[in-house]
């Protein structure tokens, strides 16, 4: 009788595919851009942006509210004196 062999490999994943917390990460990423773009994005929009253009609409999103944020704080302490 011949005995067929099993292939092992040496990955820790029985599949070829990403951990779950990269799928965890991936619709942070996507709920912060629709929350924050007011609506720019839709769900299928971001989920097949490629992931440069993902991350740079998070890091100008982010730019954005910062410089809004200062602004407003300047606007407040000029009104406090």
């Amino acid at each position: 009788m011949e005995r067929r062999q099993r292939w092992q490999f040496q990955s820790p994943c029985d599949f070829f595919g990403l951990p779950p917390e990269y799928k965890l990460s991936i619709h942070e990423e996507i709920f912060q851009l629709m929350l924050h773009s007011k609506g720019g994005f839709t769900f299928s929009d971001a989920y097949n942006l490629p992931i440069y253009l993902r991350k740079f609409y998070l890091k100008r999103l982010q730019t954005f509210y910062k410089k809004e944020a200062d602004e407003f704080k300047k606007e407040m302490n000029k009104y406090k004196k």
